[in-house]
């Protein structure tokens, strides 16, 4: 069963989340933050598995915030949510311990996958990027008998 921590600054997307997820069979907790103060001290009370963090991609100090996540709770996964669809901006997290990068208008088809692969410690790339090119760093290399 996976914890969840939304952290989404805008209320109607808050809900949207938690509308998502509250009814998946393996989602056991949700909890929500409206702000990083706020998702910083559900952090330190409570386990979470995996945190949907909602960040403006003109936002320069994401990689700050997930630093300072993974500090708090080293083996919390974190999840980007965000509104480019930009090949090179949803692959960027990935290289800083973040699972995945999911553009804002494909979430409810790719959240929920997106959420086991994180709680299990896994990449997750949505789909929509897969053609694109994950880059040389992500693919894994087949083993020839």
């Amino acid at each position: 069963m996976i914890r969840v921590l939304i952290v989404e600054e805008y209320e109607g997307m808050r809900q949207g989340l938690f509308d998502l997820l509250r009814d998946l069979p393996y989602v056991e907790a949700i909890d929500i933050a409206e702000d990083l103060v706020e998702a910083s001290r559900l952090l330190r009370r409570a386990r979470y598995d995996v945190v949907v963090l909602g960040l403006e991609d003109t936002d320069r100090s994401g990689l700050g915030v997930i630093q300072a996540f993974r500090q708090i709770s080293p083996l919390t996964s974190v999840l980007l949510l965000g509104l480019s669809i930009d090949t090179r901006l949803a692959m960027w997290p990935i290289r800083f311990g973040v699972m995945g990068y999911i553009p804002k208008e494909v979430i409810a088809e790719e959240l929920p996958a997106a959420l086991q692969e994180a709680a299990a410690g896994k990449p997750y790339v949505p789909r929509m990027y897969h053609e694109s090119a994950a880059p040389g760093w992500m693919v894994v290399p087949q083993v020839v008998a």
